[in-house]
């Protein structure tokens, strides 16, 4: 301790620089270790989890795979019964409708809809309530602990009812809030009812299927087993193509392949959690680099030091051991440091990346994790000093004339090492940056500008012609539309399609909509027009996208005939219809630009009722929203009014990229402090080494100009070797990250000139000002003692 002491108030500045920068790079360590440790300990805490499977199925259509967590409803109950494998069984699906309470709407609310063995399949506690009959009956629900302050204030939830898709139910049991780091999330848990009890083979491919299994049961045989049921309940035409079922692990949830249509799971992303650990050890070796490149640059103030110990007697290892516990003491002093930014920044942290990661004092795991760090960061921080500084010969060190020049050779790979750190970082965030305004200004195929909308309830939007009318009065508002079922950037309402002519059948989106949606959306047509009028009565045409005419083999698709097959539900009837195609629309982004766009087949609304309703509007958006509210306030009485913009809900696809943005900001920002921190030290201590040298050199007439240049060249020629490296290293994970989109703008040499410029300019600056200091000093007043 008295050497950490004393040495450091002869160092101030570096020591203070050391701290600080150690700091920072430990506190993002703890932040982004402690959020890697939450995203991996995902679906940890259920009993059986070990033997627990969830059925995922895989469908090749339109020469793309289509992945999917969800089935239909049979499948689990055949398989338990034919598979002796298999012990137990559940099935859930996933609903976000809004329930009534006492006549009011309650929205914003996520619903489970399962079999009534939920609470002893999976371990999710309950406050109130016994697991085995909380269930047992179909008008029995659960609701969480925080939906019972939200939705029954003050008073005890047990017995009151609450009404779900035309039905009563009676609250029978509370749990406790479902874990963040579980992949099921819930506010309310019904049982199988009504049409999610009765539904079969023909209709509701939205079944979460789970199974425990016994602990001798062979996997791939249950999987060929479950395939062979599978096979048996999908249209006929899918059957012809290739089909796979796998069983996937609890714990591979929350890490799993899926498409969002058919996955209600709470999704984690492999590439972000890798990219931000890189980052955070890169930040954490910077911050060591750095502090082992002060140390080195030093070793004239402190060789005749350990010069003195090695006279007297001190062995190696003590001398290893010193510079150790040295630097045991900046790393807790450090830590101490970055637990206190880790208390302000982590809320900064969750905002970002939506996620609830906390420092629990309580758990062993986070002081395990911090004696981790501190190890890891004492080696990579403390070995090269300890080791190199203390190979220093004893006359060497006493006479001044220690071998300068393999401690020079180490600090230009540690200063190259940061420099491609930093380089890196810049491109890839000026690159990211970059593509993210591209997807954003990028022609979607569809206008999704000045658009609000709300979702039909109650008498709101039951009868769309009268409130389109009724709205259209209002200066504000330019138009109305629907579409039936959800948003345009949600798929998922499949249905198969066969060209009369070639007998080739396909899977395509099908999507209702009011007569005016492909004006109202701006919508091109590329071939015939729109055959939809709104007094015009039911007759069997449709409208195609160029991608469908595409699959479908349609060359020249007007007039052409197309039948529905293997179509359950509301529209079983329509299986074997033929449909006259009489237009056809240019392929639009609908869904985020990760996806190409799909085939689309788009009918006449069939159902006015609980469907997204569009409003486009003009002038002050306050005033037609004020109109949509007072129209709803009539209709839908006490249920509250919600209102979204559409542009706004497409930007939330890339929430994740710019959450990711955002923290490569970050981290570009400290990991440039940190080795311009380390740079000025190194200028500073590497000038007053040679101040000497700069005086016999500008006493023989070499000039302040040339005496800069030479202390900065060896960062120039540094800066030489690590751009290609850091421009090498970009180039892959860039490649690597756009793979998920389909646009993408290009990799253009600029970004990387321009990288490299700031990056040397930023090392320029820094260095420039001591050099100039060293280069410009009165020679007379530095020889004077020669």
């Amino acid at each position: 301790m008295k050497q950490f002491v004393r040495n450091f108030k002869r160092q101030k500045v570096a020591g203070t620089l050391n701290l600080i920068g150690l700091g920072i790079g430990i506190a993002v360590a703890l932040i982004i270790g402690l959020w890697t440790i939450n995203e991996l300990s995902f679906d940890n805490f259920h009993e059986r989890g070990d033997r627990m499977y969830r059925v995922t199925q895989s469908f090749v259509m339109n020469e793309n795979e289509i992945t999917a967590a969800t089935s239909f409803k049979p499948l689990g109950e055949l398989a338990i019964n034919q598979i002796s494998g298999i012990e137990a069984m559940c099935r859930v699906v996933k609903k976000t409708d809004g329930v009534i309470i006492d006549n009011e709407l309650h929205l914003g609310m996520t619903n489970l809809v399962c079999d009534s063995n939920f609470f002893t399949f999976f371990t999710f506690p309950l406050k109130d309530g016994d697991p085995a009959y909380v269930l047992s009956n179909s008008d029995k629900v659960v609701i969480s602990e925080s939906a019972a302050r939200r939705l029954f204030p003050d008073v005890d939830p047990i017995g009151r009812r609450l009404f779900f898709h035309t039905q009563d139910f009676t609250v029978s049991g509370v749990m406790f809030d479902m874990p963040s780091n579980s992949h099921i999330q819930a506010d309310i848990v019904f049982p199988l009812f009504a049409d999610y009890k009765e539904s079969q083979w023909d209709s509701g491919f939205s079944y979460d299927t789970y199974f425990i299994l016994n602990e001798n049961a062979v996997i791939p045989t249950i999987e060929e087993q479950l395939l062979e049921i599978g096979k048996f309940g999908v249209p006929s035409f899918l059957r012809e193509g290739k089909i796979g079922i796998e069983l996937q692990h609890l714990r591979d949830i929350h890490f799993g392949k899926g498409d969002a249509e058919f996955d209600s799971a709470i999704k984690g992303n492999k590439k972000e959690l890798y990219t931000l650990l890189v980052i955070a050890l890169v930040i954490l070796v910077v911050s060591s680099v750095n502090f082992s490149n002060l140390f080195v640059s030093i070793t004239f103030v402190r060789a005749k030091g350990i010069g003195i110990k090695k006279a007297h007697g001190a062995e190696k290892c003590r001398l290893v051991k010193d510079f150790y516990l040295e630097t045991l003491m900046y790393v807790l002093l450090a830590l101490a440091g970055a637990l206190l930014i880790c208390l302000v920044l982590l809320p900064v942290f969750n905002a970002h990346m939506g996620t609830e990661t906390r420092i629990d004092l309580k758990d062993p795991l986070l002081y395990l994790f911090m004696v981790a760090i501190i190890i890891v960061t004492c080696l990579m921080a403390g070995t090269i000093p300890a080791l190199k500084l203390t190979t220093i010969g004893i006359t060497d060190t006493l006479s001044g004339r220690f071998k300068r020049e393999q401690l020079t050779l180490l600090r230009k790979l540690l200063v190259v090492f940061q420099f491609t750190a930093s380089i890196c970082l810049l491109v890839i965030v000026l690159f990211i940056n970059k593509q993210i305004r591209f997807i954003q200004a990028y022609d979607l195929g569809f206008d999704n500008e000045n658009i609000v909308y709300v979702w039909g309830w109650g008498d709101f939007g039951s009868d769309y012609k009268s409130l389109k009318n009724e709205m259209m009065d209002n200066p504000y508002i330019v138009d109305v539309a629907m579409k039936q079922y959800d948003l345009p950037l949600w798929s998922g309402n499949g249905i198969g399609v066969r060209n009369r002519e070639t007998g080739q059948s396909v899977l395509m989106d099908l999507a209702e909509i009011s007569a005016n949606y492909f004006d109202f959306f701006g919508v091109e047509f590329v071939a015939g027009e729109n055959p939809f009028r709104d007094d015009r009565p039911f007759v069997r045409e449709c409208v195609i996208n160029e991608r469908a005419a595409e699959v479908l083999g349609l060359t020249d698709p007007i007039d052409k005939t197309i039948q529905f097959v293997s179509v359950g539900g509301k529209l079983a009837e329509e299986e074997g219809q033929p449909y006259i195609v009489k237009g056809v629309i240019r392929d639009a982004y609908f869904k985020s630009l990760h996806h190409a766009p799909e085939p689309q087949v788009f009918l006449p609304l069939s159902r006015e009722q609980s469907n997204p309703i569009f409003f486009k509007i003009t002038g002050n958006p306050i005033m037609a929203i004020n109109a949509i509210e007072k129209e709803w306030k009539e209709k839908a009485q006490n249920d509250s009014f919600e209102y979204y913009f559409l542009d706004e809900t497409y930007q939330q696809q890339y929430e994740r990229e710019r959450s990711i943005r955002r923290i490569l900001n970050i981290a570009l920002i400290v990991t440039i402090a940190i080795s311009i921190s380390g740079l000025f030290s190194i200028t500073f201590h590497e000038s007053q080494r040679r101040m000497k040298e700069l005086a016999i050199r500008k006493v023989n007439g070499a000039t302040t100009e040339g005496l800069i240049h030479l202390l900065n060249k060896d960062l120039i020629r540094l800066y030489a070797i690590a751009f290609p490296l850091a421009s090498v290293i970009a180039v892959l994970f860039l490649k690597n990250w756009l793979k998920s989109f389909i646009v993408k703008v290009p990799m253009e040499p600029g970004l990387f000139v321009l990288a490299g410029v700031l990056t040397l300019a930023a090392g320029l600056i820094t260095v420039s000002g001591q050099t100039w200091k060293a280069a410009s000093a009165n020679p007379a007043d530095l020889l004077k003692t020669e």
